[in-house]
């Protein structure tokens, strides 16, 4: 098979790129939460998205073959199993904790909806004010009542090679230095391990996002066709010139 992932330079004609396109996240922005969320500043969603797309046709114009995260991750989640063990884990990951009866709600709340609306409303974090009749569980008895989100929003998804990054013909899945952002390369994990176009293909994963120690795209460089390194953990990385 003809290798899915094929980078072997930070300067070569680029042939695939992967985005996100901007989408309810930022809306559910305040100034009082953007230090939590590592922003420093509310864009407006609007001209967000039209300043992405122009950007995204720009490519497009130049023979790039455009994908979007959201979409490959609702390709990978059709199957009701992986959806639930998907959803169980983010949850874990954002604290809500099986013993929590929030985590069977929020569970319940997300598995209901169509696979596309689940991907964006987890983008976009869920508020306490959009479950109706929701019984307060300890976790809301013990941290701040006054605190908006149920599922905080993630609205540093579009920085798509923070949580990972290809490198010649494998991936590293990352884990982020901040935990606010640690969910996000769980994507990634769950593209690769279920979408029809990734599940077969046996792409080396060269470092995985359970590896201790942080890593994120911006670390990681490509020195030429055969070598690349990354300012913590160069030894550890080589890939073989094909």
């Amino acid at each position: 098979m003809t290798d899915l992932i094929h980078v072997y330079s930070e300067i070569g004609k680029l042939e695939t790129v992967m985005l996100h396109r901007p989408g309810r996240e930022l809306e559910n922005l305040s100034p009082d939460i953007l230090n939590r969320m590592l922003i420093d500043d509310i864009p407006y969603l609007k001209i967000a998205q039209k300043e992405h797309d122009y950007f995204a046709h720009t490519l497009e114009k130049q023979g790039v073959h455009v994908v979007y995260l959201e979409d490959l991750l609702a390709q990978s989640l059709t199957n009701e199993d992986v959806r639930t063990k998907f959803v169980d884990q983010l949850l874990e990951e954002s604290n809500i904790k099986k013993e929590d009866p929030l985590h069977q709600l929020l569970m319940d709340y997300l598995m209901a909806m169509p696979v596309n609306e689940m991907v964006k409303q987890i983008i976009a974090g869920i508020r306490k004010n959009e479950i109706q009749n929701a019984t307060p569980s300890l976790a809301d008895l013990v941290e701040d009542p006054d605190y908006p989100f149920y599922l905080d929003p993630m609205p540093n998804v579009y920085f798509t090679r923070d949580q990972q990054a290809a490198i010649g013909n494998g991936m590293t899945i990352n884990r982020m230095t901040f935990r606010a952002r640690r969910r996000e390369s769980l994507f990634m994990e769950t593209v690769l391990k279920h979408h029809h176009d990734f599940k077969n293909a046996n792409i080396p994963i060269w470092r995985d996002r359970y590896t201790h120690g942080r890593l994120e795209g911006g670390d990681e460089l490509i020195l030429n066709n055969h070598v690349f390194s990354n300012r913590y953990f160069s030894k550890n990385f080589r890939c073989r010139n094909h």
